[in-house]
């Protein structure tokens, strides 16, 4: 989508393995430096969970589940660790709802950190956005538009 949209992965070291809280504390500052104002954010994190069937010979499933936070945004006045903290908060407490509700699965192994981004653009004065014809041809709506660059700071006021 041409610069609207970004993705950045974050790979767990093969070498180590991590328990999700313990991911999250080594890879922040690198997950961080991804953050830009004016955003969504969304961290989804993959996990190896693993289930093991209650059969006689006890085999065990391995797949790759997908915790997600909510999608927050990042303004200039946002405090980058506290919006960390909160995502971090909300993917765990998905991790363990999971595990809870009765499923037999258990955390195995981190595959990645997906850090999703779009652009934020919160509407505003000057934003003119055309009615759709059925409802432009009924005359019953007023859908302000500025005229010319020089009464722009005038026509900011028609968003109020």
């Amino acid at each position: 989508m041409k610069g609207f949209a970004t993705q950045y992965t974050v790979k767990s070291p093969t070498d180590q393995t991590f328990d999700p809280k313990t991911f999250f504390i080594a890879i922040k500052q690198k997950a961080m430096e991804k953050f830009k104002t004016r955003t969504k954010v969304r961290i989804l994190l993959k996990a190896r969970m693993e289930q093991i069937t209650p059969t006689a010979d006890g085999e065990s499933v391995i797949e790759v589940k997908n915790f997600q936070s909510k999608t927050e945004k990042i303004l200039m006045a946002t405090n980058l660790d506290e919006l960390w903290t909160k995502m971090v908060e909300q993917v765990l407490e998905n991790i363990s709802v999971f595990q809870v509700n009765g499923s037999g699965w258990t955390f195995h192994s981190i595959v990645s950190l997906d850090i999703h981004m779009v652009k934020y653009k919160p509407l505003r004065g000057c934003t003119h956005v055309p009615l759709p014809k059925f409802l432009a041809s009924k005359k019953a709506l007023i859908n302000m538009k500025f005229k010319s660059e020089k009464r722009r700071n005038e026509d900011v006021q028609c968003f109020k």
